[in-house]
C-alpha cells in the first residue's frame, strides 16, 4: 500500500475547491425540489416533467466524459471553470426567459452539459492529491459539501419562493453559484502533474473512439470487474431516479405538503449526509469499499420498499433519514471503487464514464418514474426501484472484488 503523503499547501488547495463546491452543492439540491412544481405551473404533467429532468442528464452523458477524458490532457482547472460558469448561467436565463416546455427543455440540456462536469473534475483532482490510503475520507468530505447544500438549499429555496417568487430563487442560485466561480478562477489551483498537460500550443486531435477503446481495454485487463460496477451502477440509478426527482410531488400529492413543509423533509437529509459522509469515508478506508457498499445498497432496498407502504409523514421522516444515510454512503463508496480502479493515466476519463453510465441511467430513471406514476401511482415507482436496487446488490456482493483486500496482500508481499 502507498505510504505517500500528501502536500500541506495542495491538501489546503482540496479543502478550498470542497468550500468553493458549496454553493454548487446548494443550489443543484434545490433543483428536484423547485422544478417540478415550477414546471407543473405551466401545465406540463408528471411525465412531461420526467422527461425534462432527464434531458438534463442526458446532456450529462456527453460532457462529463468529454470533460474527463480533456481534463487527463489539458488540466482539471479549465474544465473546472467551463463547467461553473455554464451552470451558473442558466439560472439567470430561467429568471427572465419566458416559460414553455421548449424552452425549459433548451435551459435544462445547458444546465446538465454544464453542472455534470464539475463532480467529474473535482473527484478527478481528489484522486490527483490523495494516495489511497486517504481516497475514502477525501471523497467523504466532498459528499458532506452535498450534505451542506441539502442542509441550506430546501430551506433557503422554500423562503425565496414562499416570501418572493421563482425569480428570486433563480437570481440568488445565479449569483451563488458566480462566487464559486470567482473563488475557483482565484484561488484554486492546478492538481494535475504539469508533465502530464499538453502544451497549450500543441495539437490533439479528438478521438473519443480512441480513447474509448483504451479505456475497455484496460476494463477486459481488470477482468471486466469495472464493467460490472458500472451495471450495479446503472441498475441502482435507474430506479433511485424513478424516485428522487419527482419526490416533491409525492409530498405534495400524497401528504399535501406545501414547499415550505417540504423544504424541511429535504433539510433532513442534508442532516443525515452530513452525517453519514465522513462515516462512510472512514469505514471505506478501515473495513474495505465492498462491505459499505452492501451496507448502502441493503438500506435502499429497505427504504424504497418502506415508502410504498408508508401513510404517514412522522413514518416518511423516519424513512427519509435512512434512506439519505444510505445515498450518502453510496455515493461516497461508488467514488472511491472507481478512483480504485482505474488507472491514474485513465482517472479523468474513467470517472467521466462513471459520470455518464450514471447520467445515462438517471435520464432513463427519470422518464419512466413519470410514466410509472401516472399509470400505476408511486407505489409502482417505489417496488421498481426496490427491484433495481435488489438487481445491484446482488451484483456487487457476487462479482465485485474488494480493491482494497488486493492492496492489502501487495503490500505484505512487498514487505517479504
Amino acid at each position: 500500500m502507498s505510504t505517500a503523503t500528501v502536500d500541506p499547501k495542495m491538501r489546503r488547495n482540496y479543502y478550498l475547491l470542497i468550500l468553493s463546491a458549496i454553493s454548487l452543492q446548494v443550489t443543484v439540491s434545490t433543483i428536484y425540489m423547485v422544478l417540478p412544481l415550477y414546471f407543473e405551473q405551466f401545465g406540463v404533467n408528471k411525465s412531461g416533467t420526467g422527461v425534462l429532468i432527464s434531458i438534463g442528464t442526458f446532456a450529462g452523458i456527453a460532457s462529463g466524459i468529454i470533460a474527463g477524458k480533456f481534463s487527463d490532457n489539458f488540466g482539471r482547472k479549465p474544465f473546472l471553470i467551463l463547467g461553473t460558469a455554464m451552470y451558473a448561467t442558466v439560472f439567470f436565463l430561467f429568471a427572465y426567459v419566458p416559460g414553455s416546455f421548449d424552452v425549459f427543455f433548451i435551459l435544462r440540456f445547458i444546465e446538465g452539459l454544464g453542472y455534470y462536469i464539475i463532480p467529474v473534475v473535482i473527484v478527478s483532482m481528489a484522486a490527483d492529491i490523495f494516495p489511497a490510503k486517504e481516497r475514502g475520507r477525501a471523497m467523504g468530505l466532498y459528499s458532506m459539501s452535498s450534505g451542506v447544500g441539502q442542509l441550506v438549499g430546501p430551506l433557503t429555496a422554500g423562503f425565496l419562493i414562499s416570501s418572493g417568487n421563482y425569480t428570486t430563487y433563480f437570481l440568488f442560485c445565479g449569483g451563488f453559484v458566480v462566487t464559486s466561480l470567482v473563488i475557483m478562477v482565484l484561488f484554486v489551483k492546478e492538481t494535475l502533474n504539469k508533465d502530464k498537460i499538453k502544451p497549450k500550443g500543441e495539437k490533439t486531435k479528438i478521438n473519443i473512439g480512441e480513447s474509448a477503446k483504451q479505456f475497455v481495454g484496460q476494463v477486459k485487463g481488470l477482468g471486466v470487474v469495472v464493467l460490472v460496477l458500472l451495471v450495479a451502477i446503472l441498475f441502482y440509478r435507474v430506479g433511485y431516479t424513478m424516485v428522487d426527482p419527482l419526490f416533491t410531488l409525492y409530498l405534495k400529492d400524497v401528504l399535501k405538503l406545501n414547499i415550505s413543509e417540504s423544504s424541511y423533509v429535504y433539510a433532513l437529509k442534508a442532516v443525515c449526509t452530513l452525517a453519514a459522509a465522513p462515516v462512510a469515508g472512514y469505514l471505506n478506508d478501515k473495513v474495505g469499499r465492498k462491505p459499505v457498499f452492501i451496507i448502502g445498497m441493503a438500506l435502499t432496498v429497505t427504504t424504497m420498499f418502506s415508502y410504498s407502504r408508508a401513510t404517514s409523514i412522522e413514518v416518511v421522516y423516519l424513512i427519509r433519514a435512512v434512506d439519505s444515510i444510505a445515498a450518502a454512503t453510496l455515493l461516497t463508496t461508488i467514488r472511491t471503487l472507481m478512483t480504485d480502479l482505474v488507472s491514474p493515466e485513465m482517472r479523468g476519463f474513467g470517472q467521466g464514464l462513471y459520470s455518464s453510465i450514471s447520467q445515462e441511467s438517471s435520464t432513463i430513471g427519470s422518464i419512466f418514474g413519470g410514466v410509472i406514476i401516472d399509470n400505476w401511482g408511486y407505489t409502482g415507482a417505489f417496488l421498481t426501484a426496490m427491484s433495481c436496487a435488489a438487481v445491484a446488490l446482488f451484483t456487487v456482493w457476487l462479482r465485485v472484488p474488494d480493491p482494497t483486500k488486493a492492496s492489502k496482500h501487495e503490500a505484505k508481499a512487498a514487505e517479504k
